[in-house]
C-alpha cells in the first residue's frame, strides 16, 4: 500500500527468519555492567526476574507437561540457533549435554565482549524457571568453553 509517498509494509514476525544472536552480546554487556556497578547478587536477581517474566509461557507448559516441555523448548532453541546438544530423558531426569553453545560460539566468533560470568545467565534463568514450575536444575560448565551439562528434575525426586 502506498499512501502520500509512504510505502507501508505489512509483515508478521513469522515472515522473517528468527535470529537474535546479537542479543547475546547485549546481554553480555548488561551482565558486566551490573556486576561492575552493583555486584553479582544484583545480576543474579536481574536474571531471575528475566527468567520468570520472559519465560512465563514455558513455566506454564512445564507445570502441565513436565520434563518433555523443557526438552521440547531446548531442542527448538538449539535448532533455531544452530547449536549442538544431546538430550537424554530417563529416570525422571532430563540431561542436556551441550556440545556447542550458540551464544558462546557467536560471541567468541564475532570477537564481542565475553565475560566469564556469561554462563551464569543459564544458571540463574533455568533456576528461576524451574523454581516457578516446581522443578530443580543444575548446570556444570567451564567459562568460555561453550559446553556444559544441564540437568532437570521434578522437585523432591532426586
Amino acid at each position: 500500500m502506498v499512501e502520500k509517498g509512504i510505502k507501508v509494509l505489512e509483515l508478521k514476525s513469522s515472515d522473517n527468519e528468527y535470529l537474535h544472536k546479537d542479543f547475546h552480546g547485549a546481554l553480555c554487556y548488561a551482565i558486566k555492567y551490573l556486576d561492575d556497578k552493583f555486584g553479582c547478587r544484583t545480576t543474579a536477581d536481574y536474571l531471575q526476574q528475566v527468567g520468570i517474566e520472559v519465560f512465563s509461557p514455558l513455566i506454564a507448559e512445564i507445570k502441565k507437561e513436565g520434563l518433555t516441555a523443557i526438552e521440547r523448548h531446548f531442542k527448538k532453541i538449539f535448532e533455531i540457533e544452530a547449536g549442538q546438544a544431546e538430550f537424554e530423558l530417563q529416570n525422571n531426569q532430563l540431561k542436556i549435554t551441550v556440545l556447542k553453545c550458540p551464544a558462546v560460539s557467536h560471541l567468541l566468533a564475532t570477537k564481542q565482549l565475553f565475560t566469564e560470568r556469561y554462563c551464569q545467565t543459564t544458571v540463574h534463568i533455568n533456576n528461576a524457571i524451574c523454581q516457578a514450575a516446581g522443578f530443580e536444575c543444575s548446570c556444570d560448565y567451564k567459562p568460555s568453553e561453550g559446553r556444559c551439562v544441564q540437568k532437570f528434575w521434578r522437585k523432591g525426586t532426586k
